[in-house]
């Protein structure tokens, strides 16, 4: 009987939904996801939006910048700014994107989940939706959590991270911790038609096994 069990158990596990890493980068890094010094530009996100009489240009990648009044940065994710001094000039919304690629994955089964920070008040989103998480005005201080469990697409998606600026100096913050999906499917009988079917062929060989244990011990 525990023989049976074990390979009952066995034969599940090629039908679990294997989750498989969604390629993201943290605030503050270079194109190897190392940390950039303190002034230098980092890599992937970049600015998309600015508000009227800002100066900088459009697609360039922010600065590490911090200030004492801003959370710690971490081993893995640095806070930035548009500027390396961490000031900005024209106040409003800098919006700052992150583009991912889901090819070969299930967008249906995406998870990403994370900690941000804006100075001052902002927003993270997710291809244009609705925030799934706001900071306060003067919340630069602790950390903010967000999670994205829809609203994914095939292919490529993007991540926008609002801040508004409401006086100098301006950044932001962003560190993943879980970034998951499922592959998609290669043409591998799914659970519903396949394990079933599995299953009834181990049942039937098991009814064989204990009759053929029985008729020996009679």
């Amino acid at each position: 009987m525990k023989i049976l069990l074990l390979s009952l158990t066995l034969a599940a596990i090629p039908y679990a939904v294997i989750a498989s890493p969604i390629t993201v980068h943290n605030t503050g890094v270079n194109a190897s996801d190392a940390l950039v010094g303190a002034g230098a530009q980092a890599s992937f996100w970049t600015l998309a939006s600015e508000p009227a009489g800002a100066s900088e240009a459009i697609g360039s990648n922010p600065f590490r910048y911090h200030n004492a009044a801003y959370f710690a940065d971490t081993a893995t994710a640095a806070w930035v700014a548009p500027t390396a001094s961490g000031n900005a000039g024209a106040g409003g919304i800098y919006t700052y994107n992150l583009v991912f690629d889901l090819t070969g994955l299930d967008a249906a089964t995406a998870l990403i989940s994370g900690i941000y920070g804006t100075d001052n008040d902002g927003s993270i989103s997710l291809n244009g939706n609705a925030p799934v998480s706001t900071t306060s005005f003067s919340g630069f201080g602790s950390t903010s959590g967000f999670s994205f469990n829809s609203g994914f697409v095939a292919g490529l998606n993007t991540i926008h991270v609002a801040m508004n600026n409401g006086g100098d100096p301006t950044a932001f913050f962003v560190q993943f911790n879980s970034a998951t999906a499922g592959a998609v499917s290669s043409g591998v009988p799914e659970p519903a038609t396949g394990l079933p079917v599995f299953l009834g062929l181990l049942s039937a060989a098991a009814l064989v096994f204990v009759r053929k244990t029985a008729f020996r011990q009679s």
